[in-house]
């Protein structure tokens, strides 16, 4: 008896501990990881657990309900397990918990539920805060040249670890509702063809991104490669794809002696480029329908001559950490890597299309025809960001103010035009029936990949 006053009498008061149950208080009431891929070590979690009392509380056990089958991972004092005994924590004092995730795979094409639950103990009093996640099962693929003409059409995603290639000669064609997600450094190289064909229906869309699904890559640029076609590369399609958060979004190099597009893109959302959204060069290529926004440097830039037609496009950058790039770059040249020069002649042809942007000074279309190759422009029907003059005719639509397109959300990535917008019935007709979306386009079409509906507005 005498001891145990003695022990009393020399602890510090706030570790003297509370001889009735005490009530934690939690960062939050749940802990919630977002959508993994089966298998993958997700994110780790930091989670903490605060003593709201003027005494110290010995926390008996703090415990994953799941125990060892739990696919959850504990970190208590850095050390992993499922469950932890005597826990001293002070009076007002707070205790740092990590939580990592490890997803088993199953049968689902869909993503599934995980939860399990961590539960506190001291005196008898039990609390509980719930674990969720949702697992992804998917294809993992990480070889590296792509089998001769393969067909993608699983239901699962397709998760792509290494760089793959698409050989010469071969053909990889992938199909509606297919969705690739690449880790990064990750790129498709096609030396061979690509054919993704999806469908106007958003869930029948083909998707291209990075691979971290939790909230903060989102919409971060440069998280994996790109697609890359290489010289040699023909007969390539891509029909509604969205390509997100790679370094390129399309990087075209097929120099050849004809004016046939080796690329033709229909349909299709680039958003979210460190590098570029389009870069092309000395190559042939067809975008209709094609909305390209929101890059780090360069949006679209046609290099080193080359053939480009661009019908109902909306080229757009927005993006606050943009460098100094303009939205739209036409070149007769590009400098090599040896210090050499390489010069040939550009065509463009654009048509019925927007290219605007947030760069000071207002230029956002500049043609660098330093190289003196001949380059031939027609441009008729657009909206632009320019002062120059050149672009003065053929009922294009100059201007400066940033705002002036009136896209209806660029920070949600909604670039349809709103009930105000200049481009709104300033198209010419065009055999063009559909928009990005596949509406229907008026007898007196829009400019850019949208066209206005008044249904569009009045369901949001």
């Amino acid at each position: 008896m005498l001891s145990t006053a003695l022990f009393w009498a020399c602890q510090p008061e706030d570790e003297i501990l509370a001889g009735e149950a005490v009530r934690l208080q939690f960062e939050q009431d749940s802990i919630l990881f977002d959508t993994i891929f089966t298998t993958e070590q997700s994110i780790t979690h930091r989670f903490r657990v605060y003593n709201p009392s003027e005494k110290s509380v010995l926390i008996e056990q703090i415990a994953l309900s799941g125990g060892a089958q739990s696919p959850y991972t504990l970190y208590v004092n850095g050390q992993p397990g499922a469950a932890f005994g005597d826990q001293l924590l002070l009076a007002g004092d707070s205790l740092l918990l990590l939580l990592e995730a490890t997803l088993p795979e199953t049968s689902d094409t869909l993503p599934y539920l995980a939860s399990d639950e961590l539960v506190f103990m001291n005196k008898g009093l039990r609390q509980e805060v719930a674990v969720v996640g949702y697992g992804q099962n998917a294809l993992f693929v990480s070889d590296t040249v792509v089998a001769c003409n393969a067909v993608w059409d699983s239901p699962l995603p397709y998760v792509i670890e290494n760089s793959l290639l698409v050989d010469s000669l071969c053909t990889l064609q992938i199909k509606k509702g297919s969705r690739l997600y690449f880790k990064p450094d990750a790129y498709l190289y096609i030396k061979g063809t690509l054919v993704a064909e999806g469908d106007s229906a958003e869930g029948e869309r083909i998707l291209f991104r990075n691979q971290r699904l939790d909230p903060y890559y989102e919409n971060q640029p440069g998280q994996w490669g790109g697609l890359i076609f290489l010289p040699g590369s023909s007969g390539n399609r891509l029909s509604y794809c969205d390509i997100r958060n790679a370094e390129y979004g399309i990087y075209l190099g097929t120099p050849d002696e004809d004016a046939i597009p080796d690329l033709e893109l229909a349909s299709c959302r680039i958003e979210n480029t460190l590098e570029a959204g389009i870069v092309a060069y000395t190559s042939d290529l067809l975008a209709v329908n094609t909305l390209v926004n929101t890059s780090v440097q360069l949006t679209v830039a046609n290099m080193a001559g080359g053939n480009y037609t661009y019908r109902h496009c909306t080229f757009a950058n927005y993006f606050s950490q943009r460098e100094n790039y303009p939205v739209l770059l036409l070149s007769d040249n590009v400098v090599l890597a040896d210090g050499s020069v390489l010069t040939e002649p550009l065509q463009v042809l654009m048509e019925n299309s927007i290219v605007w942007g947030n760069i000071t000074g207002g230029e956002e279309l500049v043609v660098d025809n330093s190289g003196t190759a001949d380059i031939e422009l027609e441009f008729r029907h657009n909206l632009l960001r320019t002062t120059d003059a050149a672009f003065n005719e053929k009922e294009n639509i100059l201007g400066s103010d940033r705002h002036l397109p009136g896209f209806r959300n660029i920070e949600l990535y909604d670039y349809r035009p709103d009930s105000l917008s200049p481009a709104i019935d300033a198209g010419v007709v065009s055999s063009i029936e559909l928009d990005l979306e596949g509406q229907s386009r008026d007898g007196q079409p829009d400019m850019g990949a949208y066209e206005y509906t008044e249904q569009a507005e009045e369901d949001e």
